[in-house]
C-alpha cells in the first residue's frame, strides 16, 4: 500500500453507529477506560501487517464505534518482522507520547516483542498511561509495561481478529465495568468440544479462587523466564494458552515453568483453548492428558477450555485485575473496580 492509500484509509475513519457491547461504560477513570468515540493507535510491535489485515482492523474499530490513528509505518515489512527493532519501539512510544491517542490496540502478534522489552521508555508510559490490547506475543508486551508502570493492559483479540458475538461482549472491560462481569464458556467452543478433544472443558483440580490476572501464551511465558521482564505470579490467578505446538513441547515448558517455580503460591491456573495443539496419533498422550499430568500435582484450582487463546470467540483478560474462579464450572468473574 502506497502512502495516498494509508491517507485514503485514514480519512475514512468515522464513529461506528454500534453502541459499546452491553453499554458498560464508565468515564470515572480517566486514561484507564475507552469509550464511544475514543481514538485508538494502532501498533504493529511483533510481525508484519498487510493491507488485508489493515482493513479488517479498520471495520472492526467501525463496528465498535472508535476512531484510529496509525502511521505509514503500520505496513512495513522487515524480514518476518513489522519493520526493524527501533522503528516498532519508536512507533509504540509515540503512541503512548501522543495525548490524542486514549488506547493503543495491535493489529497483529506473531514474534518480536521480546526484542523491544529491555529498550521500553517505563518513565514515558507510566506518565501518559492508557490501555494496551492484544494477545499471543503481546503477552510479553501486556505483562513487562503492567509490572513496571501500572498502565491498563488488556489481553484480548488482537485489533484485526474476528470479533463474534461472544468476543464483542467479553469487550466490555476494556470500556469500564460498572458490575461484576461474569465469563463463561462460549456455546460455539462449547459445541466443538463434543468432538475435538482441544476445545473440551475440563476441571484438573477443583476448587475456587480469587486473585489478580497475570498470563498469557505459554511460549512468551517461558521466554521471559530468568530474564528483568518474567512475570510475577505469587498470589495470583495465571492463565495460559498456545498455539501450534504438539503435546510433548507444551508437556516441555510446563515443565520448565514448574522447575522455574512459576506457579509457586498461585491462586489458581486457568488453560484457555490450545488450537492447533492436539495429538493426531491415537497411540501418542493427548494435549489434555499432558496438561492433567503436569497441573495435577500443584494441588491448586484449575482448569481447562477457558474461552480465550487463539480462537474466535475470545474473552478479555484485564492484566492485574481481580477475579474469582471455579475450577469445577470454569467461571471467571471480573469484580467490579478490582483494576
Amino acid at each position: 500500500m502506497n502512502r495516498r492509500e494509508c491517507n485514503t484509509l485514514i480519512a475514512k475513519s468515522i464513529i461506528g453507529t454500534t453502541v459499546v457491547p452491553n453499554g458498560i461504560m464508565s468515564y470515572k477513570r480517566k486514561g484507564k477506560i475507552l469509550r464511544k468515540g475514543s481514538i485508538i493507535g494502532l501498533v504493529a510491535p511483533a510481525g508484519f501487517v498487510d493491507k488485508e489485515r489493515l482493513e479488517k482492523t479498520i471495520a472492526n474499530l467501525d463496528h465498535l464505534g472508535l476512531k484510529y490513528k496509525y502511521s505509514d509505518n503500520l505496513l512495513r515489512k522487515h524480514g518476518y518482522l513489522a519493520g526493524p527493532d527501533s522503528m516498532r519501539l519508536n512507533e509504540l512510544h509515540d503512541m503512548y507520547a501522543d495525548n490524542n491517542i486514549d488506547g493503543i490496540w495491535c493489529v497483529k502478534g506473531g514474534y518480536g516483542t521480546t526484542r523491544i522489552l529491555d529498550y521500553l521508555d517505563f518513565d514515558l508510559i507510566r506518565k501518559n498511561k492508557k490501555p494496551l490490547i492484544g494477545y499471543s506475543d503481546i503477552t510479553a508486551l501486556l505483562n513487562t509495561i503492567h509490572q513496571k508502570t501500572g498502565s491498563p493492559c488488556f489481553h484480548g483479540p488482537i485489533a484485526s481478529s474476528t470479533l463474534t458475538d461472544y468476543t464483542n461482549h467479553h469487550l466490555a472491560p476494556i470500556f469500564g465495568l460498572e458490575k461484576h462481569h461474569s465469563i463463561l464458556h462460549s456455546e460455539s467452543n462449547k459445541a466443538k468440544g463434543l468432538s475435538e478433544d482441544i476445545y473440551s472443558f475440563s476441571t484438573i483440580n477443583s476448587g475456587k479462587a480469587t486473585g489478580d490476572l497475570v498470563g498469557g501464551n505459554l511460549t512468551l511465558l517461558v521466554s521471559l523466564l530468568g530474564t528483568k521482564h518474567e512475570v510475577k505470579t505469587k498470589n495470583k490467578l495465571v492463565f495460559v494458552e498456545d498455539v501450534g505446538e504438539a503435546p510433548y513441547r507444551i508437556d516441555r515448558m510446563l515443565t520448565q515453568l514448574i522447575s522455574a517455580g512459576f506457579f509457586n503460591k498461585v491462586k489458581g491456573i486457568l488453560f484457555g483453548i490450545f488450537v492447533g495443539c492436539e495429538q493426531k496419533n491415537e497411540h501418542k498422550q493427548k494435549l489434555q492428558e499432558v496438561i492433567h499430568e503436569r497441573i495435577k500435582r500443584l494441588h491448586v484450582p484449575s482448569a481447562y477450555g477457558l474461552s480465550f487463546g487463539h480462537t474466535d470467540d475470545q474473552c478479555t483478560f484485564p492484566i492485574g485485575a481481580k477475579a474469582s474462579f471455579d475450577a469445577d464450572s470454569g467461571v471467571v468473574v471480573l469484580l467490579k473496580d478490582g483494576y
